[in-house]
């Protein structure tokens, strides 16, 4: 998180308002957007739920209606080819001798189509202008209140043998009809025949549809529109819908569709009634089921806002608690430091992680007063040292002198072998006492290597040789000096001093893969037998362990010293970096001034 924030450059750098937008982006956002995707979808399970039983709902209603029209329509060409009503009609006359039984005959076909039979009335009218009816009219319709129905009209207008016709629900005498039926008008003939009769069938559309969705689980608004868009009836109440909202439905005027008015957190489902083209609309607002959504999320969101800003008063007032000793621990810190360290800072008003940030840091003070003396005292002693090494170098240079001294005396007196031993002496402690140089021409090692074996061939009881193997090229490659000295003396003093026969030595120093292999090898009594007489040695072992170090120092990993046992014998080695630098020969073009560009 904290790698994320200083991405953020605008973001500032303290501690306290770090934490107040770590919090804010990093807790209370997700919160926010959490708990907005969970009133999201909340409302749209439960529209789903609504819009599932809503869909069953207004199937249920069509199935219905579809029952009733198909039934009308079926008892109308029932009640034409029936005889009995044929042969009533046909001999009715005024004296109205069988109405009571065409009254009866109406009944009991209404009662066949229960429940719908309670929004069903029928009236037939013969050719001498009486009226029969399934029900028992509040008054006497006379046939003129059929004849100049707009049904009979178009009826007679058009000339076809059955009209449907949706109009208000008109004077037939029944006590509290609804306000629109849906009337089939047909007329009764025999074959090619003059009419015998006229049928109207009133369904009171209105009544049943308020009926039919009493009962339902959802309690939700119903819409009959026409195929113009014009609203027929509503269960409930007389507000009808926005032309917006019938505009959407219309697209759809086929089958089944849902559609959500979001604005007003409103269900719609339509369903289109293709014997009819008319479209039944039902409305559920879900505020109805789940309250007030839009006021819960403006409740939400306001009471998001006041939590905000409570926040945002606490935890600057916490924020501000916790860094203000941190400023005057930081205060006290720059005065310290101005003031070269002298200094503590004061430990007791403080408590917790902000004791221990005190705490930590004069213990720093303490480490850091420590240090300055022991670097006082590593001064005066490095100023001690190199007065003792300006007093030591007068020694070394009186042995010199003095080995001189004995070489010239030597040589007057004819003893060059004593001569030549002091010579090759003065060489290895001339070199030895060059305190400024680490590393020096592998040519120049081999002569220190041969003047030391020279000496321990003069001195050494039994009898050994030297073999070299170099190869030219590397006689100018760089190499710590007296490295090849000390693995022969090892060789001499160890390998060589309990032996009885001749002793050999071999060095080879070759070059691989850029890197200088110098090997030296010995036919002496081999490392177990060392081993096993350390009491004979005499600097124990410190030659080899002082060789090591100084190769680590020059040349960190890169070197290595590795000493193996043989069948006879003992094979040492040493692998350093391959430098090789060509020294300046005067007449050649190698120096800068006479180097070409």
């Amino acid at each position: 998180m904290g790698r994320i924030m200083r991405r953020w450059k605008w973001m500032p750098s303290t501690i306290k308002y770090k934490l107040f937008w770590a919090l804010l982006l990093f807790v209370f956002l997700p919160l926010f957007i959490l708990q907005i995707q969970n009133y999201s979808q909340i409302e749209e399970m439960i529209r789903d739920r609504v819009n599932r039983q809503t869909t069953l709902q207004i199937q249920q209603v069509k199935e219905n209606f579809d029952l009733i029209h198909d039934t009308m329509l079926r008892t109308a060409l029932e009640l034409e080819n029936d005889p009995a009503v044929y042969n009533k009609l046909s001999q009715a006359s005024d004296g109205n001798e069988y109405g009571q039984e065409l009254e009866n005959l109406l009944i009991r076909v209404n009662a066949r189509t229960v429940p719908s039979s309670a929004y069903l009335y029928y009236n037939l009218l013969d050719m001498h202008g009486k009226v029969y009816n399934s029900y028992t009219p509040t008054k006497v319709i006379q046939a003129n209140s059929i004849m100049e129905d707009q049904a009979f009209a178009l009826l007679k207008e058009t000339n076809v043998p059955i009209i449907w016709l949706e109009e208000e629900m008109g004077d037939i005498g029944v006590p509290g009809a609804g306000e629109r039926r849906l009337v089939l008008m047909t007329v009764f003939k025999k074959g090619e025949g003059p009419p015998f009769g006229y049928l109207r069938i009133s369904f009171d559309y209105d009544t049943w549809l308020r009926s039919m969705v009493r009962n339902f689980p959802v309690l939700q608004d119903y819409f009959f529109f026409d195929e113009t868009g014009h609203m027929l009836t509503r269960t409930r109440g007389t507000t009808g819908l926005d032309q917006a909202i019938i505009d959407e439905l219309k697209k759809y005027s086929k089958g089944s569709h849902d559609y959500y008015d979001s604005r007003n957190a409103t269900l719609f489902n339509s369903q289109y009634f293709s014997d009819t083209n008319w479209i039944l609309v039902s409305q559920f607002p879900l505020e109805s089921y789940i309250g007030d959504i839009n006021g819960m999320k403006r409740q939400y969101f306001i009471s998001f806002a006041l939590l905000v800003v409570l926040f945002v008063l606490v935890t600057f007032a916490i924020l501000s608690g916790l860094t203000r000793p941190l400023k005057l621990i930081q205060r006290k810190m720059y005065a310290i430091v101005g003031n070269n360290f002298y200094g503590r800072l004061n430990e007791g008003n403080l408590d917790g992680e902000v004791l221990a940030l005190a705490q930590s840091f004069n213990h720093m003070i303490d480490d850091i007063h420590e240090l300055l003396n022991k670097l006082r005292i590593e001064e005066k002693q490095k100023e001690a040292m190199h007065f003792q090494m300006l007093l030591s170098q007068m020694n070394p240079h009186f042995l010199l002198n003095t080995l001189n001294m004995v070489k010239w005396q030597a040589m007057c007196s004819g003893d060059q072998d004593i001569a030549e031993v002091c010579l090759k002496l003065g060489k290895l402690l001339e070199t030895s006492l060059n305190m400024e140089v680490d590393l020096i021409f592998l040519k120049d090692e081999l002569e220190l290597a041969d003047a030391y074996v020279y000496i321990m061939q003069k001195r050494w009881q039994y009898p050994f040789s030297v073999h070299y193997e170099v190869e030219n090229e590397l006689l100018f490659s760089l190499v710590p000096k007296l490295s090849l000295q000390l693995l022969i003396e090892n060789s001499i003093h160890h390998g060589f001093s309990k032996i009885d026969y001749h002793g050999q030595i071999n060095i080879s120093i070759v070059s691989m893969n850029s890197v200088l292999r110098m090997i030296v090898e010995d036919n002496g009594v081999g490392l177990e037998h060392a081993g096993k007489n350390k009491s004979l040695r005499k600097r124990k072992g410190i030659g080899l362990m002082n060789l090591k170090e100084r190769l680590r120092l020059l040349f960190k990993m890169d070197a290595k010293f590795t000493l193996e046992p043989r069948l006879q014998g003992t094979r040492a080695c040493i692998e350093i970096p391959l430098l090789i630098s060509n020294p300046y020969k005067e007449g050649e073009n190698d120096d800068v001034e006479s180097g070409s560009y």
